[in-house]
């Protein structure tokens, strides 16, 4: 009888040891997902030089080819590290915020928040994750 309770305590253990891992493993892959879409979007800023019409259009559709989360409106601050919120996005959830004075006159940068999304529906949790990144110098001409 020894053996059998020591058995189950021993399966247990092994089954809380893969929903950890398991686990583990999912958030890591939905971080790179938000580091990834993060480095989309300052990728396609700079090659506009800035977020306009052009940008915002192939943001959208890069954003649908990798498929991140859309629909939930997100609340950002109006301000983050001294720049001013230029946009939010409603049907994907992610914040641009623009730096204009960034050390001298001749350059600026943006400031991109994306979210990393987890949800438990059989706990009734969701949790959201904002992750910041911000570009390099851009020159103004």
């Amino acid at each position: 009888m020894r053996e059998g309770l020591g058995s189950i305590f021993l399966y247990n253990l092994i089954i809380v040891f893969i929903v950890l891992i398991f686990a583990f493993l999912a958030a890591t892959l939905s971080y790179y997902k938000a580091f990834k879409v993060n480095k989309y979007i300052i990728s396609i800023i700079e090659k506009y030089e800035g977020y306009n019409n052009n940008a915002k259009t192939e943001i959208r559709q890069k954003l649908q080819t990798i498929g991140y989360t859309k629909g939930r409106a997100k609340k950002c601050a109006t301000k983050k590290d001294g720049g001013v919120l230029q946009t939010l996005d409603n049907f994907y959830p992610y914040c641009v915020y623009l730096f204009s004075n960034d050390g001298d006159s001749r350059h600026y940068s943006y400031g991109i928040i994306t979210f990393i999304n987890f949800d438990f529906p059989l706990f009734d949790i969701f949790l959201e994750l904002p992750i910041y990144t911000k570009s390099d110098r851009i020159y103004r001409f």
